[in-house]
């Protein structure tokens, strides 16, 4: 079992001159609007109200980067990873320009970053076989 040390907030980003520089890997979590993306990382990392929710969709506007210290040589203070939690898609009361915006610097982080080593798409199972989850889908 993964023994949390600490979990902060790093930055948030949205394009890859902004993403943080840490030097360590990264898994990111990808889904819909709603899906539960930001719960399931508080969760993860036993922490309420680190990574911030909303009673309304689409409350994450950029990609928001978390340090996490879970050493597995007890070492102190040693960041063991970085966890990213991106912009949902589907229903964000936003305009067609920033959607756009939002895939071009998705897009980018997943498609560049050198530390991302694991990327999560999570779907509402309360949603089955949405159009728009089939699509991120296939684009991935």
């Amino acid at each position: 079992m993964l023994k949390i040390v600490s979990a902060e907030f790093i930055k948030g980003a949205i394009n890859s001159k902004l993403f943080p520089q840490t030097g360590i890997p990264e898994f990111a979590f990808f889904g819909r609007s709603n899906a539960g993306k930001s719960s399931l990382i508080n969760m993860l990392l036993n922490r309420k109200n680190l990574v911030k929710t909303g009673s309304k969709p689409g409350m994450t506007r950029e990609i928001n980067f978390f340090a996490v210290n879970a050493p597995a040589n007890k070492q102190p203070n040693a960041e063991s990873f970085c966890v990213a939690d991106l912009p949902g898609y589907g229903f964000a009361k936003t305009g067609g320009k920033n959607r756009d915006l939002w895939s071009r610097f998705i897009g980018d982080y997943i498609q560049t970053s050198k530390r991302l080593v694991l990327l999560c798409l999570l779907v509402d199972l309360r949603h089955p076989g949405l159009y728009l989850d089939g699509e991120a889908y296939a684009w991935l």
